[in-house]
């Protein structure tokens, strides 16, 4: 089946728009983030960006579906034949690789998670799927009573991650350890 010409020059603009935004946050500063700032970057108009995105939060939830792509892509990549270690250090380099590429938008996810519901609940769905891929990669943690899975998940949090890389000033190096040795702890 073929595609209108405008509609595939439509989602041509829609992925520039959204690429450029993720590259602006990765570079750099979260309140760097407005049309205007993603606008002069991408080369176009404002306007251009307000016919495919209404609003921020538009805007946000579709940066959230790209992460959640980029996030799935990378977790397949982990054989869930492996050894437990092997599992454990594979999804700590993972969750760590992509915390830290992508901690920006993530930050930004959360400082404006409260002011629109829609975020609200892609956020929370968002959670919920990581969870899911943490289990499906170490089903180990299912064994265990609500309060040690909770713990396990806490340990590879963004949250926690966070904490440890900006309060903490650790190497990523330093928090993969935390990371292996919290999750080997508590499925022990």
């Amino acid at each position: 089946m073929k595609k209108d010409g405008r509609k595939l020059r439509s989602e041509s603009t829609t992925d520039h728009i959204l690429n450029t935004a993720i590259r602006i946050a990765r570079k750099g500063n979260i309140d760097d983030m407005s049309f205007n700032s993603i606008a002069k970057e991408a080369k176009i108009g404002t306007r251009t960006i307000f016919r495919h995105f209404k609003d921020q939060e538009t805007l946000q939830e579709n940066l959230d579906i790209k992460l959640g792509e980029e996030f799935s892509n990378a977790f397949a990549k982990i054989s869930k034949e492996d050894n437990l270690e092997k599992r454990i250090e594979n999804l700590s380099t993972i969750l760590i690789k992509l915390y830290s590429k992508n901690q920006n938008i993530i930050r930004w996810s959360l400082r404006n998670i409260w002011r629109d519901k829609n975020l609200r609940k892609n956020m929370f769905s968002w959670n919920k799927i990581l969870r899911n891929f943490v289990f499906s990669i170490l089903p180990e943690i299912l064994e265990k009573k609500k309060p040690e899975r909770e713990i396990i998940f806490e340990c590879m949090s963004f949250i926690f991650f966070l904490r440890l890389k900006i309060v903490q000033s650790l190497s990523e190096d330093q928090i993969k350890e935390i990371f292996i040795l919290n999750t080997k702890k508590y499925l022990n």
